[in-house]
């Protein structure tokens, strides 16, 4: 069962929706249009708190028109209290790819080719080394598809990874394969050290691996890659807790078929130590019995949380 370690039902409970923080780690400028997303999709986040009046703080202004969620109202900034915060700010170290790619090492789930890329000459070199057909370059933190480089061969905007090279440093190389089914592990690392599972959900993500929604029911895996993926979160919720996290986390993962053609689990894709729209959509699934959370042009008889607006197209739903 999903739960939240807040007890104050029937109070206002404040919320920092602070969905900017991996460009804040990233040392990246979001802009404007995407400021107005994030803060418009924080609205989601009532689905994290007890019944009660909510007040949520998000990046920049939101239209109020555009939310149809009851008690809640939206502010702007960092309140000098919250209850719940999307990510913790110092949970930077574990939210660093290279943290997810040194893990998938020490528990023996490596993907053959992916490593960490500190020039445009050792990224050449390792895609001619690797032969790697196609392949993407991501910085070590970004949320939603953003400050990516997806390339052909020796292919690619090497201008653009120039860029991404000078602002991080280095960028997490991967192969991009042929994914079958995208999936998630939505998770909690609790204080006394122990671990709470909240299931395997399918992820909705469009070609070229950008997420658009959660759907909670369970993916098509065989039995075996269900309970590896089971036995990997559990491994990852350890990890963080050495490090010294505490709270909610998510581990991205899919089935892809390799260079034989053959199914194959890829258990770690992405470890996201904060809530995510998978503890969200667990969220809105207990008030509303829902199953799906989406974001883009609703399917009839689905109950739209956030309209689009003016400088925003994307509707938020449940259904």
């Amino acid at each position: 069962m999903f739960t939240l370690d807040i007890d104050q039902a029937g109070a206002t409970t404040q919320i920092w929706a602070n969905l900017d923080i991996e460009a804040q780690w990233g040392g990246a400028k979001l802009k404007t249009h995407v400021l107005r997303r994030i803060s418009a999709a924080s609205a989601l986040l009532v689905a994290l708190a007890p019944p009660g009046p909510v007040e949520i703080f998000a990046p920049v202004a939101v239209d109020p028109r555009r939310i149809k969620i009851s008690d809640l109202k939206m502010r702007v900034g960092a309140p000098q209290r919250f209850d719940l915060a999307w990510a913790d700010p110092s949970a930077k170290a574990v939210n660093d790819r290279r943290f997810a790619l040194s893990l998938r090492d020490e528990l023996g789930v490596a993907l053959a080719g992916a490593r960490v890329i500190e020039s445009l000459d050792e990224l050449d070199a390792h895609i001619e080394t690797t032969g790697a057909r196609r392949w993407v370059c991501k910085a070590p933190w970004t949320a939603a598809g953003r400050d990516r480089a997806h390339g052909v061969r020796k292919g690619g905007d090497h201008v653009y990874i120039a860029r991404l090279l000078e602002r991080c440093g280095a960028l997490v190389f991967e192969p991009w394969l042929e994914r079958i089914v995208d999936l998630g592990v939505a998770a909690s690392v609790v204080r006394d050290g122990t671990v709470q599972l909240h299931g395997i959900h399918t992820l909705r993500v469009d070609p070229r691996g950008m997420f658009v929604g959660i759907d909670l029911a369970a993916p098509q895996l065989t039995d075996d890659e269900s309970s590896r993926m089971m036995f990997v979160a559990r491994s990852v919720a350890r990890h963080l807790a050495l490090a010294g996290y505490v709270g909610p986390f998510t581990i991205d993962a899919f089935v892809y078929r390799d260079e034989h053609g053959e199914r194959a689990l890829h258990p770690i894709s992405e470890i996201n130590a904060r809530y995510t729209f998978g503890h969200v959509a667990l969220g809105f699934a207990q008030r509303f019995g829902t199953q799906t959370l989406g974001f883009g042009a609703p399917p009839e008889g689905a109950q739209v949380l956030v309209e689009a607006g003016e400088h925003d197209p994307v509707t938020a739903w449940v259904a």
